[in-house]
């Protein structure tokens, strides 16, 4: 267990100069130095990678991007932007608000040992993606129709209304019981499609650990997910879910 907490330990602070290294094609090392409270030098040697900052200073550095950039900010300037439309885009496209995103979900989920990213076929496939690079796991997409006729699926059905329902699909041999799983999606509204990804993780006999999204909105979702373990950054209200 100690090793495995060293290991995910390393990965984060090579992840944070990763991060660090896209923030600085936005801002100056002034700039970064004061966001971080990291000496300028420093910061420009974890850049250039002749050092490797300590845990505790990429713990700093993360910090202090995401109080630059965050992305829970940028979701409520969105709204107040579009009259309240929830507009993600702005979000999910950028690659450094993806990996602070990212980050900090690797951060909150540390120790869970996650072994599969699981999305539905929406928006947020892109943080999944992300996700699934950073927690070093394999991305598995429940999509809306079978890609191989020759692969076996577990099938999820949704059925919102006797008149409107659908179905997810994921490859059997996507998800094995041995495995941790980790729902991802951008926004959390309903819970209908994401109890369909519990029914896809519990048919395929493996392990829940989460779910992780943008924004969850309301408490309707509550009523539907069985998950105990529920993390976001907004919540539609504007409350922050981080500190």
């Amino acid at each position: 267990m100690a090793g495995s907490s060293r290991l995910e330990k390393l990965r984060f602070r090579l992840l944070v100069v990763d991060a660090l290294r896209a923030a600085k094609a936005r801002y100056s090392y002034r700039e970064l130095s004061e966001a971080t409270g990291v000496d300028a030098t420093l910061l420009a040697r974890y850049v250039g990678g002749s050092m490797v900052p300590s845990y505790e200073h990429a713990v700093e550095i993360w910090r202090g991007l995401r109080r630059l950039l965050d992305p829970a900010r940028e979701v409520l300037a969105a709204l107040r932007r579009y009259g309240g439309l929830l507009d993600l885009t702005s979000v999910v496209t950028d690659p450094l608000m993806l990996r602070l995103i990212a980050l900090e979900f690797l951060e909150r989920f540390r120790g869970e040992n996650i072994t599969r990213i699981l999305v539905p076929e929406t928006s947020g496939i892109p943080l999944a993606a992300a996700m699934a690079l950073h927690f070093n796991a394999r991305l598995v997409i429940a999509r809306r129709r079978k890609e191989n006729p020759l692969e076996e699926y577990i099938e999820g059905h949704i059925v919102e209304s006797p008149r409107v329902s659908r179905i997810f699909y994921v490859p059997r041999s996507s998800i094995g019981r041995r495995d941790n799983v980790l729902i991802v999606d951008d926004v959390v509204q309903t819970g209908y499609t994401l109890s369909v990804m519990e029914k896809i993780v519990e048919a395929a006999g493996a392990r829940l650990a989460g779910v992780a999204a943008v924004v969850v909105i309301g408490e309707e979702w509550r009523r539907r997910l069985k998950a105990r373990r529920v993390e976001a950054l907004l919540s539609i209200s504007g409350r922050p879910l981080i500190e």
